[in-house]
């Protein structure tokens, strides 16, 4: 124990007094503290104010900084995603950000009131499920963006805003899907908007001002049909349904029992040629039961029986009577 020997400095003082406190232990114990004090004490052969180097320190001096940067990295990269993947990181966040909403609704920051702009037919319980109020979530905690998709899931709703107006209400802008005709698929009735999205399924209730259509892709593809008719009104005017024939092209069924059998392409041609005729001829309202427009160029028209035996009658010739010689 040389280096406690001997004269030493006053800032050495302190140190040397505790050694002494512990003198009186056998030389084990001795050189037992003089290691614990080993990286703080300092002796007489070593300059002031240095700290020794500690061994297993030397090989992180002698690395490159770009090294130590890249590990340092490497290491704090594995902290982070150990607590992510433990699911710590999670757990903090949500934990703070329902202390920092309990104290927002505390303050006065909490929903208690919905406007809502735009409804007509939507009901209030199904907007208020869709909103999934909380009284718990503040008014700045309130996700409006997954609001709005949960609103705009809704058969009726074609597109929804939600807006928060401080210090505790939300507003709702809601646009409606619009009835634009009945689809009838497998004897089943639905309601539906221009765009074929089903609205309600329809158990009863009047509909009549909306037009029929019928059969599978009927929903989905009825809207060129029907804005082409609308060009038409007395055409349109005696349709019943509009059938859809393996969703490639369309029959129409007029209210006396009649059918125009449209092409598969260019439909507008054959109902402007439909049109033509009836202003003409009357077709529409003649005893036609079939008008086939399906080839280009080339009108068909079937007659009922009772029209065909009328028209055969009319073309019978009648027979010469014999005359008797005189």
């Amino acid at each position: 124990m040389q280096p406690l020997g001997g004269k030493t400095d006053k800032g050495q003082g302190q140190k040397k007094r505790f050694w002494r406190r512990n003198s009186q232990a056998d030389e084990g114990q001795r050189a037992g503290v003089a290691l614990s004090m080993s990286y703080s004490w300092q002796g007489a052969g070593q300059s002031p104010g240095r700290k020794p180097v500690r061994p297993h320190t030397r090989w992180v001096e002698g690395m490159p900084r770009v090294w130590r940067v890249a590990a340092a990295g490497f290491m704090a990269a594995v902290f982070v995603y150990g607590l992510s993947a433990g699911g710590y990181l999670g757990r903090s966040a949500d934990f703070a950000a329902r202390k920092m909403s309990a104290i927002m609704v505390a303050a006065g920051f909490s929903v208690n009131r919905v406007t809502i702009e735009g409804q007509k037919r939507v009901g209030d319980p199904d907007i208020m499920r869709a909103l999934g109020l909380d009284r718990s979530v503040s008014t700045f905690g309130f996700d409006t963006a997954a609001a709005q998709r949960r609103l705009e899931k809704l058969p009726l709703i074609r597109r929804a805003r939600v807006m928060r107006l401080l210090p505790s209400q939300l507003h709702v802008v809601i646009e409606e899907r619009t009835p634009y005709a009945i689809w009838q698929h497998k004897s089943a009735l639905h309601l539906v908007d221009q765009d074929g999205a089903v609205l309600e399924k329809l158990t009863q209730g009047n509909h009549s001002g909306l037009p029929l259509v019928v059969g599978a892709g009927a929903a989905k593809n009825a809207r060129d049909l029907l804005d082409e008719l609308a060009r038409w009104p007395r055409v349109k005017a005696k349709v019943q349904a509009a059938i859809r024939v393996a969703d490639r092209r369309w029959n129409l069924k007029l209210v006396n029992g009649m059918e125009i059998r449209l092409p598969e392409g260019d439909p507008a041609r054959a109902l402007k040629k439909i049109a033509q005729m009836d202003a003409t001829y009357k077709i529409l309202s003649g005893d036609a039961v079939a008008v086939d427009l399906r080839v280009p160029g080339r009108v068909t028209i079937r007659l009922g029986d009772a029209a065909g035996a009328r028209r055969d009658s009319a073309h019978t010739v009648p027979a010469k009577k014999n005359r008797r010689s005189g």
